[in-house]
């Protein structure tokens, strides 16, 4: 049931692998709390930038998952204190903030950690600064990075930024 996602020639180490593994938790997470799911179409996970409907007595949301990332490629591991949100993608289109998912799950160590995509997009609208651009990514609080070859625009926010916007969470 898991999205097909293929590895790009910039993951040199397991971004590709760490997102599959978050996705299939998240399956068996959500049917542990008694959420019928299923798998966007390729086409609506690389245009609409949602992976799973999941349904609940009279809810129902589409959801964007995402791993836990580290801050640099370099990085060994990733870390919770810092959450990357994407404004384009790598081929310079709407990156997922912009998508069509009613939620985002971050994974977080011990949890699931849901917002609605447009109470995030109001937060980067208010906390980052749109026009800073960064060549860095440990520079990229609150500002603007693009990777190196790559047409895509990302920011970092502090999770503690996120924290009073969240919507659900599930214990993993």
């Amino acid at each position: 049931m898991q999205s097909s996602n293929t590895k790009n020639r910039f993951d040199k180490k397991d971004s590709l692998e760490l997102g599959e593994k978050a996705e299939g938790l998240f399956i068996l997470i959500a049917v542990k709390h008694g959420w019928k799911i299923s798998a966007s179409t390729r086409e609506q996970n690389i245009d609409e930038h949602w992976d799973y409907l999941i349904e609940k007595d009279d809810q129902q949301f589409k959801v964007e998952v995402k791993a836990e990332k580290r801050i640099q490629r370099k990085d060994d591991d990733s870390q919770a204190h810092f959450t990357w949100v994407e404004l384009r993608n790598v081929r310079g289109k709407v990156g997922w903030l912009f998508g069509k998912a009613d939620l985002i799950a971050f994974e977080k160590e011990k949890t699931f950690f849901f917002v609605k995509r447009l109470d995030l997009l109001a937060l980067v609208n208010r906390k980052v600064n749109l026009v800073a651009k960064v060549k860095s990514a440990k520079d990229a609080l609150y500002k603007i990075y693009t990777r190196e070859g790559r047409k895509d625009k990302l920011t970092l926010l502090p999770t503690s930024d996120i924290d009073p916007i969240k919507f659900m969470e599930w214990k993993k």
